[in-house]
């Protein structure tokens, strides 16, 4: 009987330490078991980053029709519709299509800059178009929202050459994901032919527009 109480006594004194030693195989053996499924849970990680933060560059590219017209605040030539009665008077420039196109890389969400191409032609009267390479910003601040700016060189095609300078401002509202109605506004600059009164005269012209943009998002 008491040696029977000396072995179940050795026997619980054991314990602890046996028990103890088969959690700490067992702690041991866990990060072996789940190192084999580390690399996928690391992808799933990452794929839930943003696109912003996986590497790689981010595009947007761009295409837009607008309809706008136009006041020229240099009229030596009487334009039909005359809104004054000197020959520095504004006048009203005939209607226009504008087709654009554009890329702009940066992050997803805030400043962008790219490039930009737009192509317009008049609607009514002298037949005139005008093409105009630029630089692009594009700032996103929220979903819904985009704001853009664009400095570009303005070609006159025809009916004769000239070469001018423009500066566009403007925004848009996304009526989906890709589909945003904006609008713009529009300053140009032309050196053209002169008068009687100056050798060359200087036409500024102001004009507003308003369209829609498709944005196609290149995610890296």
């Amino acid at each position: 009987m008491r040696v029977t109480s000396f072995v179940l006594a050795g026997l619980f004194a054991g314990a602890p330490g046996a028990l103890a030693t088969g959690v700490a195989h067992a702690d041991e053996a866990t990060p072996a078991a789940a190192a084999p499924g580390a690399p996928a849970d690391d992808q799933a990680v990452a794929a839930l980053r943003p696109s912003s933060e996986r590497g790689g560059r981010y595009a947007r590219l761009l295409g837009s029709i607008g309809f706008g017209t136009g006041f020229r605040f240099n009229n030596p030539y009487r334009l039909r519709t005359e809104l004054g009665s000197g020959g520095e008077s504004v006048s009203m420039t005939p209607g226009y299509l504008d087709l654009g196109a554009a890329a702009s890389f940066g992050a997803p969400s805030g400043l962008q800059t790219g490039v930009a191409l737009h192509l317009s032609a008049a609607l009514a009267g002298v037949p005139q178009s005008v093409l105009t390479p630029s630089v692009l910003a594009i700032y996103r601040g929220s979903p819904h929202t985009i704001a853009f700016a664009r400095v570009g060189a303005p070609n006159l095609l025809g009916p004769d050459w000239n070469l001018g300078g423009e500066l566009a401002v403007g925004g848009g509202y996304y009526l989906t994901s890709g589909l945003a109605l904006t609008g713009e506004v529009v300053g140009d600059l032309f050196v053209g032919a002169g008068t009687r009164e100056v050798r060359a005269a200087v036409y500024p012209i102001l004009s507003g527009q308003i369209g829609l943009l498709v944005d196609w998002e290149i995610l890296p």
